[in-house]
């Protein structure tokens, strides 16, 4: 719970134990809608419909968008789904399609028959999207001025339309077929003369992005022009939406918890931890787990390989620790920095070339400093120079390697359409420690033998 939400709470409990609407108003009006949201989420189901209902409409629009998704669902079976209606018709097209694609069919489609005309319609054009592109997160409350339209009467235009509209800081103008011609800012018509046309002010060819564009590139290149939003067009280049600022933290925060789930060898949550079944969890887990413990039991059958030389020279053994782990670390550095760099486009598909000429010099230098550490360190031991060659030797050779498929691996799956964040610290590590084991003991054979 957040901390101001923990703090009001028993002040809220209290209030609203006594019954008196008057004065639970009075508190909620002195409170963000998200802590409200918050608090809502703590109560039994007879005091938070009452704090809810209690609530201002407007506040009430805002407390509801806020709510997670089951929680959302709560309160419409406590209010009534036709009672909803209002406080629905009222959300933003895009949390309003959300809320209705995550609801039971039987409860979205008696809440979608108690929408107006309009508010259907939007709603079907906005859930025919694929889920994690452009058209699935954007809104179609913005604001649009014709071209040949005065300043004067835009902005009267928008003193109407506001109250209706998802942002107001950029104005999009377009032509009758609707397509995309220019943009302007509200600072722009502010300080623009009222006679003049918005042609003479506005920006022509603004950037936009098509509505089938995945959303991590949407929120990308938010970030990158620092727009507060970015016009979306279908593919005739008409303007059928815009992505917000918000909506695109929403997706960072989202994006960044599926690859912190990936990169940990577990298939992404669809609810938060606590929300998501223990069945469902432990589905997501075996599975990547099924997976590496097989992969693992290479590990073991390339030591059966050199059975022989792990008898004849069993110090040997005491170094594999050493070797297998310094090759599963220099894999997982490797991978977070590319699946990273993948993530925020620091580097493109074609860029491999360098990647892999960067991670060879990288590893080799890496590789000499830890193969050093390797040779003291097993002379220490009184080994003997043979042994401690091995060592050095091999861990020059699976720290090259390590690099290289931590770094070419996560490339290598964004080329066939995958998540790289698929290539887990786990998963690399396994395929580096077969190869490890492979690589000591043949080192050893040769020089040893």
């Amino acid at each position: 719970m957040k901390p101001i939400a923990q703090l009001i709470l028993p002040e809220i409990l209290d209030i609203v134990s006594r019954g008196e609407p008057a004065e639970i108003k009075e508190v909620l009006e002195q409170l963000h809608p998200a802590d409200v949201s918050v608090v809502i989420g703590e109560l039994s189901d007879d005091s938070a419909m009452a704090l809810f209902l209690a609530a201002p409409r407007e506040q009430r629009v805002a407390v509801f968008e806020h709510l997670e998704e089951d929680q959302q669902e709560r309160v419409l079976k406590l209010v009534g789904a036709r009672a909803m209606v209002p406080i629905v018709e009222e959300m933003a097209s895009d949390d309003r399609a959300d809320l209705l694609q995550s609801l039971p069919k039987r409860l979205a489609d008696a809440l979608i028959e108690e929408l107006s005309r309009p508010e259907q319609q939007d709603v079907a054009a906005l859930i025919q999207y694929p889920e994690k592109t452009a058209g699935a997160i954007m809104t179609t409350e913005f604001a649009v001025v014709p071209a040949n339209a005065t300043v004067s009467a835009a902005m009267d235009h928008l003193r109407k339309v506001a109250p209706h509209r998802e942002t107001i800081y950029y104005v999009y103008v377009t032509d009758e077929e609707e397509h995309l011609t220019g943009v302007l800012s509200l600072r722009d018509l502010v300080l623009a003369d009222p006679s003049a046309v918005v042609r003479s002010i506005m920006r022509e060819n603004p950037i936009a992005l098509p509505v089938d564009c995945d959303q991590e590139e949407v929120a990308n290149q938010l970030a990158k022009y620092d727009f507060l939003a970015v016009p979306i067009v279908d593919s005739k280049l008409r303007l059928v939406g815009i992505v917000t600022h918000d909506d695109a933290i929403d997706v960072i925060h989202e994006e960044s918890t599926e690859d912190a789930q990936r990169m940990g060898a577990i298939t992404p949550l669809q609810e938060t931890y606590l929300q998501t079944g223990f069945w469902d969890i432990l589905r997501k887990r075996g599975i990547w787990l099924a997976i590496l413990f097989f992969a693992v039991m290479y590990t073991g059958t390339a030591l059966r390989l050199f059975e022989d030389t792990i008898k004849s020279m069993s110090i040997l053994v005491v170094f594999v620790p050493l070797i297998v782990s310094t090759g599963g670390n220099v894999g997982s550095q490797s991978a977070t920095l590319i699946i990273r760099a993948l993530a925020v486009g620091d580097i493109r598909l074609k860029d491999w070339g360098r990647v892999t000429w960067r991670e060879v010099r990288t590893g080799a230098a890496l590789g000499l400093f830890l193969g050093l550490m390797g040779v003291v360190r097993a002379l220490l031991w009184n080994t003997g120079p043979g042994v401690a060659l091995v060592v050095g030797l091999t861990v020059l050779g699976i720290v090259i390697w390590a690099a290289l498929v931590g770094s070419l691996l996560p490339i290598a799956l964004r080329r066939m359409g995958m998540d790289p964040a698929v290539a887990s610290a786990a998963f690399i590590a396994s395929i580096v420690d077969v190869v490890g084991i492979v690589m000591y003991f043949s080192i050893a054979k040769l020089l040893l033998f």
